[in-house]
């Protein structure tokens, strides 16, 4: 039988964290524990100068008659020191300012004083001699304390950081790494495109969340798929009937009644043509292809120019995107197309930045205000110039096909103040715009 990785780790947040935190103790509490053995003494380590300083205090209250008795009992409990009296008058041999002895002298009673006879090595003891306050010399071996380059205590802290680091990070990277995926896999979602279903694992309650909303997104998919098969039906029926009057409308003998149903028959090809485009926002199923900006963009210029309007570009010779050439187009066309129906005018420039592709559609208009341009990028949206259904105004899908284009493509689109009046439409695009392929909905 084989166990799964993280199968015997607990299957709910509040279960990890509470996991987290009693190993976080037990390791504190192991790592605390082994400091304090490795600190405490194991016999091998000797320090010999407070056992001197202790007989030297107690050498000093007592009778010097009755001093003798009480180093030869010293020297018989602690043998390896080799502690000797010498009368009064003794002048002891040694360095009296060896600073090896100053942790000694600071220690020693008031009136005495040490010197180093024999300075010892890491196995070697030191010979050291202390004069008492009458007179008398007391010289023993000392043992040095033994060096610690670093004190157990401070290993003990320091592998606890490091284990408590260690441990927080994978706790941190094994409790959010489900949800990271999570996020990743919700932010790439796109309703059109193909369902990534979220991962269900981790937590029990990542599991219950990712599968509660893979069915929300499977439900959302299934209702705008349903949706745009209902446009796509509504809008192939229509064009049957409109095409049908224009045809008879052809049969009508007065020149000016004919040319208003022809007119309003146009309109309303139009709209549904408008309304199709939007509702498949702006995508195509075929593949993208490299699409020559410089060339798209003067060719729509020369179309509204040929007609009398006043539009001009200004950009380079060829900067080159990936993306679908007609949608780009489409675009293009509708932002200078109301550029020149509100606007009176069309200043089209393109130009290769660090951010991307930048092309910029300016006109001498009213503009939008700042308060109304959200709004203005919803579909059948249109501004105080745009309210008649004249012939000279459009449906309110401009902006909004627009939009998806160029959205679909991975770019931004920005209304923006013309400079000095007008309004200003600001399209970045990626360097190598890749756009989003759908399947075809119609």
């Amino acid at each position: 039988m084989t166990l799964r990785p993280g199968a015997l780790l607990p299957q709910r947040i509040s279960s990890q964290i509470a996991a987290l935190v009693v190993a976080s103790l037990l390791a504190i509490h192991v790592v605390l524990t082994i400091g304090f053995l490795l600190r405490q003494d194991d016999g091998r380590e000797r320090d010999d100068g407070p056992s001197l300083v202790a007989l030297v205090r107690l050498a000093e209250t007592r009778d010097p008659a009755r001093r003798a008795d009480l180093i030869a009992e010293a020297a018989r409990a602690f043998p390896r020191m080799q502690m000797r009296l010498a009368p009064a008058g003794a002048e002891p041999a040694g360095d009296a300012d060896d600073p090896r002895l100053e942790g000694l002298r600071r220690h020693l009673p008031p009136g005495t004083t040490a010197a180093l006879v024999a300075p010892g090595g890491p196995e070697r003891p030191e010979r050291v001699a202390v004069r008492l306050s009458d007179g008398a010399v007391l010289s023993a071996s000392v043992m040095p304390p033994p060096g610690r380059p670093i004190d157990p205590v401070i290993v003990s802290i320091l592998v606890l950081a490091i284990l408590i680091t260690v441990l927080g990070w994978w706790a941190a990277r094994a409790l959010t790494r489900p949800l990271r995926a999570f996020v990743s896999a919700a932010e790439a979602f796109r309703p059109d495109g193909e369902i990534m279903l979220l991962p269900e694992r981790g937590p029990e309650e990542i599991r219950s969340a990712a599968r509660a909303l893979n069915h929300m997104r499977a439900r959302v998919k299934a209702m705008l798929e349903e949706r745009s098969r209902m446009f796509a039906a509504v809008g192939h029926d229509l064009r049957t009937p409109i095409t049908r009057l224009r045809l008879r409308s052809e049969f009508i003998e007065d020149e000016g009644l004919r040319a208003q149903a022809l007119a309003d028959l146009d309109q309303m090809r139009a709209m549904v043509e408008s309304l199709l485009m939007f509702m498949r926002d702006g995508r195509s199923a075929r593949a993208p292809v490299m699409v020559d900006l410089t060339a798209s963009l003067t060719t729509v210029c020369d179309q509204f120019a040929d007609l009398g309007h006043d539009v001009s570009y200004a950009g380079p010779d060829h900067v080159a995107v990936r993306g679908h050439p007609d949608e780009l187009h489409r675009a293009v066309t509708n932002l200078v197309d109301n550029a020149v129906r509100y606007g009176g005018c069309a200043r089209v420039r393109l130009a290769a930045t660090v951010a991307g592709v930048v092309i910029d559609i300016e006109d001498d208009g009213p503009g939008i205000p700042e308060r109304d341009r959200t709004a203005m990028l919803r579909p059948f949206v249109r501004g105080e110039t745009a309210r008649s259904m004249d012939g000279t105004t459009g449906f309110g899908l401009g902006l909004s096909i627009a939009q998806v284009v160029v959205t679909a493509h991975g770019g931004t689109l920005a209304l923006l103040d013309g400079v000095p009046r007008g309004l200003l439409v600001r399209i970045v695009l990626p360097s190598v715009a890749t756009p989003v392929p759908v399947t075809p909905k119609i």
